[in-house]
């Protein structure tokens, strides 16, 4: 699930948290809550959680209203199999942020991954629907990909619509591109699936699971040819990736 598109703004950092001298302003507290957030987002980035928990904890100290700091306090909770104290962040910052697109995304990925779908689609459509929200786009993306994942052995009628109202926002985004070509191919709708890869891969850099999937819909549509020409690509670019160890399988 951790496929599903975050927009935490995991930022590139200030050297050293603030120091105080004497009782902080609450300007003060702001600033310094912020800065700690920051290098809580840095250490989430890389993996250290307890280190990342222990700076996000302090900015929550500082300044218990950022929507940002509960919204990394939530991912890392989360990441450290704590569901309710996730859970609790995420509330928090949908409470502070009047629900913004940020909040809802995130919280939705959250909900996504603990199986409650329902939910976690009509989060993303509460995104979608705001028009000052950059991430409608990814919004409506992950809620497909949501539905496609927890239906993974048996139909999705409603996943398709997501990808193509993504489309309708971003004719470019990568993500519902993908989402349907993968869509098509499975349902055996090769020529959609063809044209939705081929744009695509004019939206991209190419890429381990881009090379798979052409790979996949040559062998359907028994395009040997290409088939073997996009095998031999995915071999000398990427053959340290997990797509190129699929070959010898």
């Amino acid at each position: 699930m951790r496929s599903l598109m975050s927009v935490l703004l995991l930022l590139g950092i200030v050297g050293c948290t603030i120091q105080q001298t004497g009782p902080a302003s609450r300007e003060q507290a702001s600033m310094a809550a912020r800065a700690n957030t920051e290098i809580a987002s840095y250490h989430l980035r890389n993996g250290a959680l307890e280190t990342a928990l222990a700076k996000v904890s302090q900015a929550l100290a500082q300044d218990d209203d950022r929507v940002d700091a509960h919204l990394v306090a939530a991912e890392i909770r989360d990441r450290l199999a704590e569901p309710a104290r996730a859970e609790r962040h995420y509330r928090r910052a949908l409470s502070l942020s009047g629900r913004s697109g940020a909040a809802l995304n995130n919280y939705a990925g959250f909900l996504c991954r603990a199986g409650e779908t329902v939910a976690a689609v009509e989060h993303w459509r509460q995104a979608a629907a705001l028009r000052r929200y950059d991430g409608r786009a990814m919004a409506l993306s992950n809620a497909a990909q949501c539905l496609v994942q927890a239906n993974a052995s048996g139909p999705v009628p409603r996943a398709d619509r997501y990808w193509r109202r993504a489309l309708r926002i971003e004719p470019d985004y990568a993500p519902a591109l993908r989402g349907l070509a993968e869509w098509s191919l499975a349902r055996g709708e090769l020529n959609a699936a063809g044209a939705w890869y081929s744009r695509y891969t004019a939206s991209v850099e190419e890429n381990p699971a881009g090379l798979w999937l052409g790979i996949r819909i040559a062998g359907a549509g028994d395009e040997a040819a290409r088939q073997r020409a996009l095998t031999a690509r995915l071999r000398e670019r990427f053959p340290a990736s997990e797509q190129a160890a699929r070959l010898t399988e």
